[in-house]
This record gives C-alpha cells, sequence and structure tokens, in this order.
C-alpha cells in the first residue's frame, strides 16, 4: 500500500523492460522491417501496452481496488521500443474524500515522456 496519499507526493516510480508483443504484425508499425522503412529505429510497443504500464503503477501502489474502482485516460506522445526500459511516475493532484486525482507519465530512457495519465483511485480505509 502506498507510503502516504497525500497531494504532490509522487507515486513510483517503477521501471519496466517493454515487449513488443505485435511484432509478428508484418506490414504494421509494430513490424522492425515496416518502422524502419518509416523511418524509425524499430517496431512500436503496442500503445495499449504501454499505457497499461500506468495502471501497473497504480495496481502496486493502492492494490486491485484501484483498478476495480478507479478510472484511467491517457494519451500516447512518443514511440516504445522493445527492450528500452521505460520509467513510470506518478503525482497525486488532488484528494477529495477517499478519492484521489493522480496524473502519471511514461519516460523513455532518453528522458521524453511517451505517454501521460490521469485516474481517479478510491482510498477508502487508508490515512
Amino acid at each position: 500500500m502506498p507510503a502516504t496519499v497525500t497531494p504532490g507526493a509522487t507515486i513510483g516510480p517503477i521501471r519496466i523492460t517493454p515487449i513488443n508483443s505485435a511484432a509478428a504484425a508484418k506490414g504494421s508499425i509494430h513490424d522492425d522491417e515496416k518502422a524502419k522503412e518509416m523511418g524509425y529505429r524499430g517496431g512500436f510497443v503496442p500503445g495499449v501496452t504501454v499505457l497499461g504500464y500506468m495502471t501497473r503503477l497504480l495496481y502496486e501502489a493502492y492494490g486491485a481496488a484501484a483498478l476495480q474502482h478507479g478510472t484511467f485516460a491517457g494519451r500516447l506522445r512518443r514511440p516504445v521500443y522493445e527492450g528500452a526500459d521505460v520509467t513510470v511516475d506518478g503525482t497525486i493532484i488532488a484528494r477529495n474524500g477517499d478519492s484521489l486525482s493522480i496524473e502519471m507519465r511514461v519516460v523513455t530512457p532518453e528522458g521524453e515522456v511517451a505517454a501521460i495519465g490521469s485516474a481517479t483511485v478510491n482510498v477508502s480505509g487508508q490515512a
């Protein structure tokens, strides 16, 4: 469980080694060959996977209830490549009763923000 539920506090970071589960999708942006033809260094890790990294942060900080009784919205900004470790962190923006508002981000090894997200999490019973 989290060390704090105080606005301004950070959660994470966690480090994740991305896996491109769609690498075999020949002719798509997830395929290394096609992505390189398009000027990228390799196939993209699927966006739903990258956004899922932020939900993993919520789960690790607040447990299963965060996923069962919360909300999440995210947006992709930059590609994430297989094997290039990303860092996921968040900041508690506000607390309204038992509900926290959290902003999160996925950061590439180069320091670029690859994805952003926001969530609400119910923390009833926590200090």
